[in-house]
C-alpha cells in the first residue's frame, strides 16, 4: 500500500514538473535559436526573422504558464530586487510610447528594428520567466550553454565570411573585411560574442572532478551533438540556396535539428570528462575571440578588456591561481592570435581608428597655420549624432520622442557636419550609444529608472564580501562581466533583438544566482482528476495564443512580400512590383516604407494618378517621412510642365513640408530652384541650387544648374571658387571635377 502511494505521488510530481520543464525547454530554444535564425526571403533578413519567432515562443511560454495556473490554481511568484525597477522601466516606456509623435510605430516598432513597446514587453516577460522557472545553478548553466553554442555558430560562419567562401552575398558590409555572422552587423555580432565569452568562462572555471578515466562511449552523445550543430549549419548554407518551395522547409528543419542538438548537449554535457569538456570550452573561447577580432569592433575590444578586468577582480586570486595552467594557456593563445591579427593592417581595428583620426591644417587671418584633430568616418559620425541627441533631449526631456521614432525627428536636429561624416541623406534611427538612446526615445525619467536597474545589478558585487560558495562567486563574476562588456561596447553602438535578448536574460540569471537559487523549485503536488481540468479556459488560452502568434508574424509576412516587390522594382518590372507591394499592405497595412515603394513603382510605371493617391495616403500613415512630400512635389511639378498651371501651390506646399521635416534634403532645395526657374526668378533659383549643392555636393543636377545660371548672372568666378573649395576638400568628387573642367 505504501509503495502504491509513493508511485502515485511520484506520478503527480512528474505531471507537475511537466509545466516547468516545458517552459525551460522553450527558454533553451529561445537562447539558441533566436540569435542564429534568419530568412533571406524577407527584407530585414536578421531582426525581422528573429523578432517574429521570439514573440511566438514567448507567447507559447506564457500560454504554458497560464495553463499551469488554471490547472493548479496557484503559483508562487518568485520576487527579486530587480522586479520593481524593471516594471517601472516598462511603465515609463509605455508612457513614452503613448505620448510619442507616432504612437503606432512606437508600439509596433519601426521597419528594420521592430523594437517598439511590444518588444520591450517581450523582454520584460522573459526576465520574469527566467526568475520564476530557472531556479537552480544547473538550469542557469543550461541557459548559458545554449547561448554559447549560438555564439559558436556565429563564429564559425564569421570565419567562413572572412575567408571569402561565404556562398551568400550580403549588402552593406564587406564581410571579408568585417564579419556579420548571423546577426547582420559587425558591432552587433561583437556585442553577442563578448557576452558569450564571459558566460563560457563560468563553465570553464567551475570545479570539476578529474579523477576518473575517460569513458569514450559516454563522450559520443555530447561530442556528437556539439559537432553536429556546426556541420549541419555549414551544410545548410552551402546546400540550400533558393529557399523556394520545399527548400524553405529544409531550411527551417535544419535550424530545428540544430536547436534539438543544442538542447540535447545542454542536458548531457556532464557526461563529458572534465578534460574533454575543458578542451571544447577552450576551442569555443578561441573561436569567439577570433570572431571578435574579425568584427574589427573597437567597442567590442573595449568591452572584452573591461569585462576581463572585472571578471578577474570578482572571481578572485584563488580561482585564478587554482586554474593557473588553464589561464596561462588560454591567455598565451589569445595573445598570440591578437599579435598576429594586429600586425595585419587590413584586419586591425587599430588601423581603422588611426585612419579616422586626422589632423587638419587651417590658415588663420594672421597668416599662421593652425592644426586641429578631426575625427572622420564612423568616429566622427558618432560625435555629431550625440550632439544632435542632446539637442533632442533638451526639447523632449520627460518621456523623449517615443520609442522607435528617432528617424522621424533626427533630420530636424542634424548638425551641419553630420552628413559629411556619415553619408548624405542618412536619417539616424538610433543614437549609436545605448545609454544616450534611453533619454532620447524614452525620456529622462526612464533614464533614471535605467540607472536604477544598473545600480541594483552591480550592487551584487557586495555579495562577494560575504561567505558565499565558489560556484556562486563564479556565476556572479561571469554574468556581471558579460553585462559590463555589453554596456561598454554599446556606448558606441546600440542593441538589436538578438543581443538585447541575452542582455535581459543575463539580468534574470544574475537575480537567480544571487537571490532565488533553489527557492520555489517545485510546489507540492495536488490531487486532480480529469473532470476537474478547466477545458474551456484552457481552450480560450490556446485560442488567444494562436491569434497572438498569427499577429506576431504579420510584419514578417508583410516584409516577405515587400522584399519580393523590391526585387521586381530593381529589375524594373514595375507592374509586378506594385502587385507585391499591394499584397504586402493587405497583410500589414500601416507600413510606411512599403507605401513609399508602391508609389515609386507607380511613378516609374508612368501612372501618376495612382502614385498621387498612394503618396497622399502615405503622408497620413507616415507623416514624418519627407520622401513622400518630396515625391508629391516632383509629381505635381511634372503636371505643371504638362500644362496644369494651377497646380503650382501644391508643388510649393509639399516641397516646403519636406524641408520642414528634413532641412538637409538637397533634392527638395533642387526642386525649389526649379520652381523659381519656372517663375522666372533666376537669382532665387540660383541660390536654391547653391543651397542644394552645399547640402549635398554629390548631386549632379544642382552642379549643372549652377554652372549654367552662373554665366547668366555673372557669378562664374564665385561658382568656380565654390567648386574649387569643395574639390580641395573632397578630391574624389567626380561631378565637381567635371564642372571645373567645363568652366
Amino acid at each position: 500500500m505504501k509503495n502504491s502511494k509513493n508511485a502515485i505521488k511520484a506520478k503527480k510530481q512528474n505531471n507537475w514538473f511537466t509545466f516547468d520543464f516545458c517552459i525551460e525547454i522553450i527558454l533553451l530554444i529561445i537562447m539558441f535559436l533566436i540569435p542564429i535564425i534568419y530568412d533571406r526571403r524577407v527584407g530585414i533578413v536578421f531582426s525581422g526573422t528573429k523578432i517574429a519567432w521570439l514573440r511566438a515562443f514567448v507567447i507559447i511560454a506564457l500560454s504554458v504558464w497560464s495553463i499551469k495556473l488554471l490547472i493548479t490554481k496557484k503559483h508562487t511568484f518568485i520576487r527579486t530586487s530587480l522586479d520593481w525597477p524593471i516594471l517601472t522601466f516598462l511603465f515609463t516606456t509605455t508612457i513614452a510610447a503613448l505620448s510619442s509623435i507616432h504612437v503606432f510605430v512606437s508600439i509596433a516598432g519601426f521597419y528594420g528594428r521592430f523594437e517598439g513597446l511590444t518588444t520591450w514587453y517581450v523582454l520584460g516577460l522573459l526576465f520574469f520567466i527566467v526568475t520564476n522557472f530557472i531556479n537552480t545553478h544547473e538550469k542557469i548553466k543550461r541557459i548559458i550553454i545554449n547561448a554559447v553554442l549560438g555564439g559558436v555558430v556565429m563564429a564559425v560562419y564569421g570565419i567562413i565570411q572572412r575567408q571569402e567562401i561565404d556562398p551568400y552575398a550580403w549588402g552593406g558590409v564587406i564581410t571579408w573585411q568585417r564579419i556579420i555572422g548571423t546577426i547582420g552587423q559587425p558591432n552587433f555580432l561583437a556585442a553577442y560574442v563578448i557576452m558569450a565569452f564571459f558566460l563560457a568562462l563560468i563553465l570553464l572555471f567551475e570545479k570539476k572532478d578529474y579523477s576518473s578515466k575517460i569513458n569514450w562511449s559516454e563522450q559520443l552523445l555530447p561530442l556528437g551533438c556539439f559537432f553536429f550543430i556546426q556541420a549541419l549549419y555549414v551544410t545548410m548554407i552551402y546546400s540550400i540556396y533558393s529557399l523556394e518551395g520545399g527548400d524553405i522547409f529544409l531550411w527551417y528543419s535544419g535550424f530545428g535539428l540544430m536547436t534539438a542538438a543544442a538542447i540535447l548537449f545542454s542536458f548531457n554535457y556532464k557526461k563529458l570528462h572534465p578534460l574533454v569538456f575543458n578542451m571544447i570550452l577552450g576551442f569555443v573561447l578561441i573561436l569567439l575571440y577570433v570572431c571578435l577580432l574579425y568584427t574589427q569592433s573597437r567597442g567590442g575590444y573595449m568591452g572584452i578588456f573591461t569585462g576581463g578586468v572585472l571578471f578577474a577582480l570578482l572571481a578572485g586570486r584563488k580561482l585564478i591561481f587554482d586554474n593557473w595552467k588553464v589561464v596561462s594557456s588560454l591567455g598565451a593563445v589569445l595573445l598570440l592570435i591578437s599579435v598576429f591579427t594586429m600586425t595585419k593592417a587590413e584586419y586591425s581595428p587599430v588601423q581603422r581608428f588611426t585612419d579616422e583620426v586626422k589632423t587638419k591644417a587651417e590658415k588663420l587671418e594672421s597668416g599662421k597655420v593652425n592644426s586641429r584633430l578631426e575625427l572622420g568616418g564612423a568616429a566622427g559620425s558618432r560625435g555629431e549624432t550625440w550632439t544632435s541627441a542632446f539637442n533632442i533631449i533638451s526639447d523632449y526631456p520627460l518621456f523623449g520622442v517615443g520609442t522607435e521614432v528617432l528617424k522621424m525627428v533626427f533630420p530636424r536636429y542634424e548638425t551641419e557636419l553630420f552628413r559629411f561624416k556619415e553619408a548624405f541623406h542618412v536619417k539616424q534611427d538610433r543614437s549609436h550609444n545605448e545609454t544616450l538612446d534611453v533619454p532620447v526615445t524614452k525620456g529622462m525619467i526612464s533614464f533614471f529608472v535605467y540607472l536604477w536597474i544598473m545600480f541594483v545589478i552591480f550592487r551584487k558585487v557586495s555579495l562577494l564580501r560575504k561567505n558565499i560558495s565558489d560556484q556562486q562567486r563564479l556565476m556572479i563574476a561571469g554574468i556581471l562581466a558579460a553585462i559590463l562588456a555589453y554596456i561598454i561596447q554599446n556606448q558606441f553602438s546600440f542593441g538589436v533583438i538578438a543581443i538585447t535578448l541575452l542582455f535581459w536574460i543575463a539580468w534574470g540569471m544574475l537575480m537567480v544566482a544571487t537571490e532565488t537559487v533553489d527557492k520555489g523549485s517545485e510546489d507540492a503536488p495536488i490531487s486532480l482528476s480529469t473532470k476537474e481540468i478547466p477545458y474551456i479556459p484552457i481552450a480560450l488560452v490556446i485560442l488567444v495564443a494562436s491569434g497572438s502568434i498569427y499577429v506576431s508574424f504579420l510584419s514578417f509576412r508583410g516584409d516577405l512580400l515587400f522584399k519580393s516587390g523590391k526585387n521586381f522594382l530593381e529589375q524594373r518590372m514595375f507592374p509586378q512590383a506594385a502587385d507585391e507591394f499591394k499584397k504586402s499592405l493587405v497583410v500589414y497595412p500601416f507600413e510606411g516604407t512599403t507605401i513609399s515603394h508602391l508609389a515609386i513603382a507607380y511613378l516609374n510605371a508612368g501612372d501618376g494618378e495612382k502614385a498621387e493617391k498612394v503618396l497622399l495616403h502615405g503622408t497620413k500613415i507616415d507623416p514624418y517621412n519627407a520622401d513622400n512630400f518630396y515625391m508629391l512635389s516632383r509629381l505635381y511639378l511634372s503636371q505643371y510642365d504638362r500644362g496644369d498651371k494651377n497646380i503650382m501651390p501644391k508643388v510649393v506646399m509639399n516641397v516646403e513640408i519636406s524641408l520642414k521635416l528634413d532641412p538637409y534634403y538637397a533634392e527638395s532645395y533642387d526642386t525649389k530652384g526649379a520652381i523659381f526657374e519656372r517663375e522666372g526668378k533666376i537669382k532665387e533659383a540660383y541660390l536654391m541650387y547653391v543651397k542644394a549643392f552645399q547640402v549635398n555636393p554629390n548631386l549632379p543636377g544642382p552642379i549643372e544648374k549652377i554652372t549654367f545660371l552662373s554665366k547668366q548672372l555673372g557669378e562664374t568666378n564665385k561658382a568656380k571658387a565654390m567648386f574649387q573649395k569643395t574639390y580641395d576638400e573632397f578630391p574624389n568628387n567626380l561631378e565637381v571635377f567635371k564642372a571645373l573642367g567645363r568652366m
